[in-house]
C-alpha cells in the first residue's frame, strides 16, 4: 500500500509539470535557433537533453543539467535524482516530454516576458526554406503528378511557331521530343519549306521524311542518300503506305542533286510524286530512259533542267519531256556521251521557247548542219555554249549572227575548226555580251581580240552556268538565286 501511494503521487507531481514543459520549451527552441536559424525545431526530448552551456549561450549562470532533488506538495517525501533518472526513463519508453527541474522552471519564467517578441522577429528573420525542401523542385516519383507551371499554355502556336522558325532545323526534333503540342507544331509546312542537307550522309527513309513534311527547295548537293525509296527509317518497306494519293504529293519545287551518291531507283520512284516540280539538277548521276519519263509525266512545270555528264540521257527520253514540259527554257545536255543521231534528233526536236542551251561536249558528233538547224528552231536563244565541238567551221558563226538575234553568251572553248579572228564577225549582235574562245589562241592573238572588241567580256567566264543551281563564281549557297536555308517562302 505503502508503494502504491508513493507511485500515485508521484505520476501527480509528472503530470503538474509535464504542461509547464510544454510552455517553456518553445522558449529554449527560439534561443536555440538564434545560432541555429537553418537547423529546424527539435521536437525529440533526447536531442533536447544533450544541449550544454555552451551550445546554449543565452541562458543564465544558473542553468544546470544535473537533475537535483524535487520536494512534493502534498507529502514531506523528496524525489531523488535515482527516481527522476527512472521515471525519465519511463517516459521516454512513452513518448513523453522531458521533466524540467525547479532552476530550470526559474529560469524559463525568466526568460518568459520577451519571450513572445524575441519569437516573431525569430521567424522573420529565419532564412527562406531551401530550394530541395520546396515541393515543386523534388524529383517526382512514377506515381506521383508533376504540377508545375508552364508558361507555353498561356502561348498560342502561331507565337511558338514564330520562335521556332529561329531555331536551327537540327533542334526541330529535340523540340518534338518536348510534348505532343510541340511535336504538332514543329511538323508545321512553314518550318519545313527549305532545307540544306549537302554534303551530309542521309540514313535509310529520311529523304522520304523530309519530303512528306511538305520540303519545296532541297539541296542534296554531294551528298549520300541510302537505302531506296520505299524503304523506311528501319530499313524495310512498309507494307501498310499505300501510294501517295494527289492530295499527298510532295511541294517540291527545286532539287539539287549534284554529285549525290543515290541509286538510280530512288530517283526515278521519287519523281513519280513530284508534280510541282520546277528545277532539277541531276548532274553527274547515271540516269535512265524510265526516269526521264517519270519526270515529263508527272512534272509539267519543269522549266530548268540539268543533265551535265547524265550517263544514260537518250533522244526518246528527252523526246517524252519536250513534248510534255511546255514550260522548259533551260537544258544542260553537255557531255552526256550521246550517239550521233541522237544528237541530230535533239536538234531538230528541240522546242522553240529555249533560252539557254549547252550542247557541249559533243567533239566530232555535233556538225554544222545540225547547229544551222538548231539556230532556225530556237530563235529566242540568249546563252548557247558550243564548247569542245571539232567539228563546227565558221558557218556556224554566220547561222548564228543570222537567226540568233538576242544571243547574249556565247562560247566556243576548244572548237579547233573555227578560226580565232572570224568571231568578230559577231559584233552585228546588238545584245551580245560574253564570248568565250578558252584554248583557240595564244595570249598575244588574244590580246588584239579583246583590243578589237572592248565592249565585249572575252573568256571572263572558264565554266558553264547553263541550267546550274550555283554558279561556280558565286561564294554564297544559292539555288537558282534562292537560299536553301532560313529565308522567306516561296
Amino acid at each position: 500500500m505503502e508503494e502504491e501511494r508513493k507511485q500515485s503521487n508521484l505520476n501527480k507531481e509528472l503530470s503538474k509539470y509535464r504542461n509547464r514543459n510544454k510552455r517553456t520549451s518553445d522558449v529554449f527552441d527560439d534561443a536555440y535557433d538564434n545560432n541555429n536559424q537553418n537547423r529546424p525545431p527539435c521536437d525529440d526530448s533526447h536531442q533536447c537533453s544533450k544541449r550544454t552551456k555552451r551550445e546554449d549561450p543565452h541562458f543564465g549562470s544558473s542553468f544546470q543539467m544535473g537533475p537535483p532533488s524535487i520536494k512534493s506538495e502534498s507529502t514531506d517525501e523528496h524525489v531523488t535524482p535515482n527516481t527522476f533518472v527512472s521515471v525519465n526513463s519511463s517516459l521516454a519508453s512513452l513518448g513523453a516530454p522531458r521533466i524540467l527541474l525547479i532552476n530550470q522552471q526559474v529560469n524559463a519564467d525568466h526568460q518568459q516576458q520577451p519571450r513572445r517578441e524575441a519569437s516573431i522577429y525569430h521567424h522573420l528573420l529565419r532564412t527562406p526554406p531551401s530550394i530541395k525542401n520546396n515541393r515543386v523542385y523534388l524529383r517526382r516519383n512514377n506515381d506521383e503528378e508533376y504540377r508545375g507551371f508552364d508558361r507555353f499554355a498561356r502561348v498560342s502556336d502561331e507565337i511558338i511557331l514564330r520562335i521556332f522558325h529561329h531555331l536551327p532545323r537540327h533542334m526541330m526534333c529535340t523540340c518534338a521530343l518536348v510534348c505532343r503540342r510541340w511535336a504538332r507544331i514543329v511538323c508545321d509546312v512553314s518550318l519545313w519549306r527549305r532545307m540544306d542537307m549537302g554534303g551530309r550522309p542521309l540514313k535509310v527513309g529520311i529523304l522520304k521524311i523530309l519530303l512528306e513534311r511538305g520540303v519545296e527547295v532541297l539541296r542534296l548537293n554531294r551528298s549520300e542518300v541510302m537505302g531506296d525509296f520505299s524503304s523506311t527509317v528501319q530499313g524495310a518497306p512498309d507494307p501498310r503506305r499505300s501510294p501517295l494519293s494527289e492530295e499527298r504529293m510532295y511541294r517540291l519545287q527545286l532539287l539539287d542533286m549534284s554529285m549525290a551518291n543515290v541509286k538510280t531507283s530512288l530517283v526515278e520512284s521519287m519523281l513519280k510524286f513530284c508534280p510541282n516540280l520546277k528545277k532539277i539538277s541531276l548532274e553527274n548521276i547515271p540516269v535512265t530512259e524510265q526516269l526521264l519519263i517519270n519526270l515529263a509525266v508527272n512534272s509539267p512545270y519543269l522549266e530548268v533542267l540539268n543533265l551535265c555528264m547524265c550517263v544514260g540521257t537518250t533522244a526518246k527520253g528527252l523526246e517524252c519531256i519536250f513534248e510534255n514540259c511546255t514550260n522548259l527554257t533551260q537544258l544542260n545536255i553537255a557531255w552526256t556521251y550521246m550517239s550521233e543521231e541522237e544528237i541530230k534528233t535533239i536538234c531538230q526536236i528541240m522546242p522553240s521557247q529555249m533560252k539557254a542551251l549547252d550542247i557541249s561536249g559533243n567533239r566530232e558528233k555535233l556538225s554544222d548542219q545540225d547547229v544551222e538547224t538548231l539556230c532556225q528552231r530556237c530563235s529566242y536563244m540568249q546563252d548557247l555554249d558550243l564548247s569542245d565541238s571539232t567539228e563546227i567551221t565558221n558557218l556556224t558563226i554566220d547561222n548564228i549572227a543570222q537567226h540568233l538575234k538576242k544571243l547574249q553568251k556565247i562560247s566556243f572553248s576548244r572548237c579547233y575548226s573555227l578560226s580565232p579572228t572570224y568571231v568578230s564577225h559577231l559584233c552585228e549582235l546588238r545584245d551580245l555580251k560574253v564570248i568565250n574562245v578558252f584554248g583557240m589562241m595564244r595570249d598575244t592573238s588574244l590580246n588584239v581580240l579583246e583590243q578589237n572588241m572592248k565592249r565585249y567580256r572575252v573568256n571572263k567566264e572558264p565554266f558553264s552556268c547553263i541550267a546550274r543551281p550555283t554558279p561556280s563564281n558565286c561564294k554564297k549557297i544559292f539555288m537558282w538565286n534562292v537560299s536553301p536555308r532560313h529565308g522567306p517562302c516561296l
